[in-house]
């Protein structure tokens, strides 16, 4: 039963405590993480709960804490989407988070940057704001922000690159560094999602089953255009520079793409 109601659930992804299981799952952006957090939760409940369907308010019981999911105004909730790890250390108090197994999802930051940016394109076209495609950040607590300045092109590829060089980006770090350290235990790679998962059933003693992993939020971008052509050299540079922690520490680099989401 339980498998089943995974499988139909709709999820946007939050941070995870389990207290039955000695987990903390911070929540990256645009890196498989909604469906991280579709194979862990049920371990943040009481046994026998079930996981809500859709926005839900946070909750904090005895077996675990899920972050409030939904579009969270600052300072009106404790736990929340999105919550950097500083943060979460900071209420969670020290000894549990120096003892528990924190993890969280990452990706190669040119892709990560192409998925975020169609996610929005798409959102935006559905407006009817074709002629005034604006720029956007990630920030801490609220993800997309608009900003002043107005990206135009007649093409993905060519609004994409118009974002990048207006200064769009996705920057998530706070869900990993605390004061310029790494503070996971592991990393799921976005290229390696099964594995990964796997590899922290075996960490935090849970019994592995690969049929509860979904593939979510998928078919947005054309995947008919490979993720290099959004890409030209100044493009490149850019991300290069902007993201040159994640390439060095993680690995990846320009030719290190996932198939087709």
């Amino acid at each position: 039963m339980l498998v089943s109601f995974l499988l139909d659930i709709d999820y946007d992804a939050v941070m995870l405590v389990s207290h039955r299981r000695e987990f903390i799952y911070t929540k990256t952006f645009k890196t498989a993480s909604t469906s991280v957090e579709v194979y862990f939760e049920p371990f943040c409940l009481p046994a026998g709960e079930l996981p809500q369907v859709g926005n839900r308010d946070e909750y904090v019981t005895e077996t675990g804490i899920v972050g409030y999911r939904g579009k969270n105004p600052q300072g009106t909730k404790k736990w929340f989407n999105h919550m950097p790890a500083a943060l979460i250390k900071e209420q969670i108090g020290e000894e549990i988070w120096d003892s528990y197994f924190k993890f969280c999802a990452i990706r190669n930051p040119f892709e990560k940057l192409v998925s975020g940016f169609a996610a929005f394109d798409r959102n935006t076209e559905k407006r009817g704001l074709n002629n005034l495609k604006t720029g956007l950040k990630f920030v801490p607590y609220d993800g997309f922000v608009l900003m002043e300045s107005s990206i135009s092109g007649d093409s993905p590829i060519e609004r994409f690159r118009n974002w990048i060089r207006n200064g769009g980006e996705i920057i998530d770090r706070d869900k990993y560094l605390i004061d310029e350290k790494i503070c996971m235990d592991y990393f799921i790679r976005y290229e390696d999602l099964e594995n990964g998962i796997k590899q922290v059933c075996e960490e935090v003693n849970v019994e592995f089953l690969p049929g509860l992993i979904r593939s979510l939020k998928s078919g947005i971008r054309d995947c008919s255009v490979p993720i290099k052509d959004y890409y030209d050299q100044e493009t490149r540079k850019i991300v290069e520079k902007k993201y040159r922690f994640e390439l060095e520490f993680f690995g990846y680099d320009f030719s290190d793409f996932t198939s087709p989401e």
